[in-house]
């Protein structure tokens, strides 16, 4: 609380997103819990979110004794579907936290016209998704909060960290609370009145994530030149599909996504992602989270978020077969990276060893 580094991170990247605070803290989990924190919900609350994310979204909802409930997602985009999300909404809804999925911006004219009818807040995940714009707005602006990570593979990064954005005079003040054991630092008053982790950013982490800053915009923007390079290529080579960009979406490509068609190709995921590591293309089969959607893990099976209870699930059970666009995605996408060091020579040589797996197998 009392250094430079981290206030100064805080007022430039509040600055670049044109928001009023930021509010630094150790994670990008820390990041998503404090946002959640700041709403100060009803223990038992439901919290709708994405079937396909990191459990560092998660991790906050449950230790406020919220029930995540998993939306399923577009089968072209695996962001979010808004109408599995309004299907969703019971009277117990009282959140949804949108995750812009690789890089990629979610529905957000359909989120915050969820958020205006039923007067609910929406939180953005943005752990992926640095200056990201759907329609002419970067992703995180776009509703009460947006979180951010700082973790060694993203973007940028500091080693681990996080930032929540807001234009929240109240929300910010909050969310300082939560960040810092609930001590009212700006008032010189340790006295806490509710329960609070420490989620502070060292100096150190200050230092390194405000010099990352100067670098931010240059990787994006390669990032999206070489991303849409291979998509463009990939869009003629029969038996795969790239991630659909709708229209007024700048995608900045944490990953870059591919979709098989397996009929076409007559070969599993797995064998496909074998064969073009083969040809010198790293890659994987079966996403990033685990091989399956998140609901699918032992914690939401067993409900055991907490030893010998299952606080606070409340019986709530998730069922194999709740979100199927998600489930089918596991056995369908092939997921590469892209990054800002490539030639674009590097970019056509990847794209001519898809196509020559594909061919292989349509064969």
């Amino acid at each position: 609380f009392f250094g430079t580094k981290v206030r100064a991170f805080e007022r430039r990247f509040a600055e670049m997103y044109g928001r009023k605070h930021c509010i630094a803290c150790s994670s990008g989990t820390a990041a998503v819990h404090l946002a959640v924190s700041a709403l100060e919900l009803p223990i038992g609350s439901e919290v709708i979110t994405s079937a396909i994310t990191d459990m560092g979204t998660l991790t906050g909802i449950l230790y406020q004794g919220l029930i995540p409930v998993f939306a399923d997602v577009d089968p072209e985009t695996l962001n979010m579907d808004p109408e599995s999300v309004q299907a969703r909404i019971t009277e117990r809804t009282r959140a949804i936290v949108v995750v812009h999925h690789s890089g990629l911006a979610a529905d957000m004219d359909s989120f915050r016209e969820m958020a205006r009818q039923y007067e609910i807040p929406v939180i953005e995940d943005c752990a992926q998704a640095y200056c990201c714009e759907y329609k002419g707005r970067l992703a995180g602006t776009m509703t009460e909060m947006g979180s951010f990570s700082l973790n060694h593979f993203k973007h940028i990064n500091c080693g681990s960290g996080g930032m929540v954005l807001t234009d929240d005079d109240g929300l910010r003040y909050l969310v300082s609370l939560y960040l810092d054991k609930c001590y009212q630092r700006e008032e010189r008053i340790r006295n806490p009145f509710f329960l609070a982790p420490n989620y502070q950013m060292t100096e150190l982490q200050g230092a390194v994530a405000l010099a990352q800053l100067e670098s931010v915009q240059a990787i994006v923007g390669r990032r999206n030149a070489l991303g849409g390079r291979l998509r463009k290529h990939l869009l003629l080579i029969p038996g795969v599909a790239p991630q659909k960009v709708p229209d007024g979406c700048r995608h900045t490509y944490f990953l870059f996504l591919f979709r098989l068609n397996l009929e076409e190709l007559r070969c599993t995921a797995q064998d496909f992602s074998d064969a073009l590591n083969a040809e010198g293309v790293p890659n994987q089969a079966n996403l990033i989270t685990g091989g399956r959607p998140v609901y699918l893990y032992d914690l939401f099976q067993k409900r055991s978020a907490f030893p010998g209870s299952d606080y606070p699930f409340r019986g709530r059970n998730y069922a194999r077969g709740d979100c199927p666009a998600a489930e089918a995605a596991f056995d369908q996408w092939i997921t590469m990276d892209v990054f800002e060091n490539y030639r674009e020579l590097d970019v056509d040589e990847i794209a001519l060893g898809i196509a020559k797996v594909a061919r292989h197998f349509a064969r």
